[in-house]
């Protein structure tokens, strides 16, 4: 799995950037946007001081579309964050973000099953595509907080366990 890169295609463009990609947690109209392309807030962290993250998804319905996960800081949670994958979808799978500057961060990610490159919800702002965070975390009348899903990345390996919810 490589990290999401600039495209050159328009249609790539539109699924890598997504400048317009909002992810909604469950009953809420609250929204926040995964911008997916090159953020530049991030460093890459020097080598031993780095940190790599495995998120072991499972809870994915089905092999359709691929899976978009954000790794956000504080500032850059719910908005642009600054490490990005993508993958193909598939009822188990690991994402992993490699050479991390460790401190704490949340993980944020959606199921695009029809790869249009947006979070799809109802008229009424239920999800229909399936989300999660880092922690399971689960927020009251919208996304939970930072402090709810944050994990403290540390020099070396880490392993966190995410389940969709649909």
């Amino acid at each position: 799995m490589k990290p999401v890169q600039p495209a050159t295609t328009a249609s790539g463009r539109r699924r890598r950037l997504l400048a317009g990609a909002l992810c909604a947690a469950a009953g809420a109209g609250v929204l926040m946007a995964l911008q997916f392309g090159r953020a530049p807030v991030a460093q890459a962290a020097k080598a031993g001081a780095a940190a790599d993250l495995a998120v072991h998804l499972t809870g994915v319905a089905g092999n359709a579309g691929q899976v978009l996960a954000a790794l956000c800081d504080r500032d850059g949670f719910l908005k642009r964050c600054a490490h990005m994958v993508a993958m193909p979808a598939a009822p188990s799978m690991t994402l992993r973000f490699k050479h991390i500057v460790p401190g704490r961060y949340a993980v944020m990610l959606f199921h695009d099953e029809n790869e249009n490159g947006l979070f799809d919800k109802s008229p009424n702002g239920m999800p229909l595509e399936g989300y999660g965070f880092s922690r399971n975390a689960r927020g009251k009348y919208g996304p939970p907080s930072f402090d709810d899903a944050a994990i403290e990345l540390k020099p070396g390996a880490i392993s966190i366990d995410v389940e969709l919810t649909y």
